[in-house]
């Protein structure tokens, strides 16, 4: 995997990452957005706590322009990892709403958006009568075991019910937007995909039919959000599904297309599901099963499965590693496809911490934005050290013990010599 770093075709603008941004009827201040993460820092029951508040407050602190919550399951059936933040009932709503209001307290330059999600086949839990696993179709989830049964037709409005009342629920609590996770193998990437969709009925086939779910979707919460309230869209630029058919790049540009057609305000590109190869993320993935088992999701595997996974993990972890060695901007090629086809803003996921790279994927016109996760993990205050540098500022080494934690543990960074940058950096305060 290169590493994206087009020279600029014209002068750079000073502090091209500080030029505001129009996503629908909001102005975002500037470029360089958080991108979402599984957080495990809410209750098990998925209400929101002073330490999920707490993770966001500095990113707010530095003013980042907008922060894409970790993705909140809509429904109970959704759910997808341990600890993860929830919007299914109207009983979060005032936990969620203590959330918005923290941020926004920061000085109102921060957008808070929630990340809307089903988790389909890729959850770590056994199947019951009271709460299936469900998915496209009965395809296994091979990278953590899980067999889902196929949704029955008379069970996708409740799933489409489940979206539109989980949007409700945002507005309410005063989200700045949503974002709809339609992007890395979660249930509406599996009804995208041919290789977990292989329904004949009208949501499966064509494509036409794999989009019919989330494009109703989108048509059923702009009908009851109106049209003031911003909706962006997370989509995979390509599914990376080796020796599988996956959504072509081709097909999820249409797909986005169809999507601004209905209403969508923005678009945010990345890649890949869970069983992908390459995977999701670049970087090391020396340590990471085991880590995964010891203290993330892998926690609930069964016992059989933990001890196939450590035994081929020396094999496994040494090719994820060579197949996605550490780079920014590897999602760049399928971003460019999309920029050329929509009107709405374009942003760019994969890998970015440096500002030139991040200035030159806006300045050659590849994307409007540019969102990060680990590198915000890294350095909450990213966006100020970005332009404002006064300390040696921690930066992602791309070791990813942060992901291989998450579902057990509370996001953070766990590279040593990272950590205690950022821990010094937060208790100097720089921002003050």
């Amino acid at each position: 995997m290169t590493q994206f770093n087009d020279k600029p075709r014209e002068k750079q603008i000073e502090q091209l990452l500080y030029q505001p941004l129009t996503i629908g009827k909001m102005i975002v201040s500037g470029r360089v957005f958080k991108s979402a993460t599984s957080e495990t820092r809410a209750t098990a029951e998925g209400f929101v706590t002073d330490e999920l508040i707490d993770f966001y407050l500095p990113m707010a602190k530095a003013k980042t322009p907008l922060i894409f919550t970790g993705n909140l399951c809509i429904s109970k059936q959704g759910h997808s990892a341990g600890k993860q933040a929830s919007i299914d009932a109207d009983n979060k709503i005032a936990g969620l709403k203590t959330w918005v209001d923290a941020i926004h307290a920061q000085g109102q330059t921060t957008k808070l958006i929630a990340q809307l999600n089903h988790g389909g086949r890729q959850v770590v839990r056994p199947n019951d009568a009271d709460n299936p696993v469900v998915s496209a179709s009965n395809v296994m989830e091979q990278s953590l075991g899980t067999k889902p049964r196929a949704l029955q037709l008379n069970e996708i409005p409740k799933i489409i019910d489940d979206f539109v009342r989980a949007a409700i629920r945002a507005q309410m609590a005063g989200f700045d937007g949503i974002q709809l996770h339609f992007a890395h193998g979660y249930l509406i990437s599996q009804f995208l995909a041919p290789y977990t969709n292989r329904r004949n009925d009208l949501y499966g086939g064509n494509l036409d039919n794999r989009m019919r779910l989330p494009l109703q979707i989108v048509k059923a919460i702009r009908q009851c959000v109106g049209d003031d309230f911003p909706i962006l869209a997370k989509v995979n630029g390509t599914d990376a599904l080796a020796f599988r058919r996956g959504a072509t790049t081709d097909e999820l540009v249409t797909f986005a297309v169809a999507l601004q057609n209905e209403g969508v305000d923005a678009i945010e590109i990345s890649r890949a599901h869970y069983e992908s190869v390459p995977p999701m993320l670049s970087g090391s993935y020396h340590g990471f099963l085991k880590t995964n088992i010891e203290h993330g999701s892998g926690m609930g595997f069964s016992s059989t499965r933990k001890k196939i996974a450590l035994s081929m993990s020396p094999m496994i972890e040494s090719f994820l590693t060579w197949s996605t060695p550490k780079g920014e901007g590897y999602n760049m090629p399928y971003v460019k496809h999309f920029k050329h086809a929509l009107d709405i803003p374009v942003i760019a996921s994969g890998g970015f911490v440096s500002r030139e790279v991040m200035e030159n994927a806006l300045i050659n016109g590849h994307s409007d934005a540019i969102s990060c996760a680990r590198a915000f993990i890294a350095d909450p205050y990213l966006y100020h050290n970005l332009y404002h540098s006064e300390l040696d500022y921690p930066i992602c080494q791309y070791c990813n013990k942060c992901i291989a934690r998450l579902g057990g543990m509370a996001v953070d960074c766990y590279e040593p010599e990272m950590s205690n940058k950022r821990q010094i950096m937060l208790d100097t305060d720089i921002l003050f």
